[in-house]
């Protein structure tokens, strides 16, 4: 991953890679290729690719609003941003990349370049990390698969990483604001299921604690983010009171 920590340096991130894509596919499937989405199922069903999409062109629209934030002419950046929306299209994403490929000229990636050295960075998030978390939770996800935890448990681990997984595989896209969500939607998750994971949840130890070490190395790898982040707080506090990681989750899930 790159340095990725303010919103003009993600969106130029992602306009480099998908001005690269071949002109006769389908607008769908350069931008599916560069999400990492399955390029045949995205040809079948392009609804993962429309929520990218979208999540991109709220960054684009971040990026217009913090500029307007600056001393600059607006004229120097909102043409440029408005041709990078031009390559996202909702409503035909059928059409070949070549019909939007050319709003991605030198001018718009120059102007691009200078957004992203203009804005102030972001609290910093290390990328190591996150890489790590990611290749480790489909081993994780397979362990878990081939286990023989209770039905709440397995559905309330697979769960849990499929949140952190979502939020790992969307920094990219919008930065650290995918991670806080993820500690927000974690917490949230975990309430909803204390009483479906409580039954049994001694024999489910060591597969919850593996879980509970990737929350808390997501933590490290956005400390700034968590520390500022009232719900991250809230969740990461339950791995950080007792000898490890799992220990506070089961004593939660038990009632002690």
């Amino acid at each position: 991953m790159e340095n990725l920590n303010n919103p003009a340096k993600r969106v130029l991130h992602l306009v480099n890679q998908v001005r690269t894509k071949q002109d006769n596919l389908p607008m769908s499937v350069a931008w599916g290729e560069v999400f990492g989405l399955d390029t045949e199922l995205v040809k079948k069903d392009p609804h993962e690719v429309y929520d990218k999409l979208m999540l991109v062109r709220k960054e684009i629209e971040l990026v217009n609003r913090l500029m307007m934030q600056t001393s600059f002419s607006n004229n120097l950046y909102q043409p440029y941003l408005n041709r990078v929306k031009n390559t996202i299209s909702l409503t035909n994403v059928s059409a070949t990349w070549s019909n939007y490929k050319n709003n991605l000229s030198t001018d718009t990636i120059l102007a691009l370049r200078y957004c992203s050295e203009i804005l102030e960075d972001e609290d910093a998030v290390d990328k190591e990390v996150l890489e790590a978390i990611l290749n480790s939770i489909q081993a994780l996800r397979q362990d878990i698969e081939n286990s023989s935890l209770s039905s709440g448990m397995y559905d309330f681990l697979i769960s849990q990483l499929d949140i952190i997984e979502s939020a790992i595989q969307s920094y990219p896209i919008v930065g650290g604001a995918a991670l806080k969500k993820a500690f927000s939607e974690g917490f949230t998750d975990l309430a909803s299921r204390v009483d479906d994971i409580s039954d049994g949840v001694e024999n489910d130890h060591e597969k919850a604690s593996k879980v509970a070490k990737l929350w808390g190395n997501l933590k490290t790898a956005s400390k700034g983010i968590a520390e500022a982040d009232k719900m991250a707080n809230a969740l990461l506090g339950l791995y950080e009171k007792g000898q490890n990681a799992a220990e506070p989750l089961l004593n939660l899930l038990s009632g002690s």
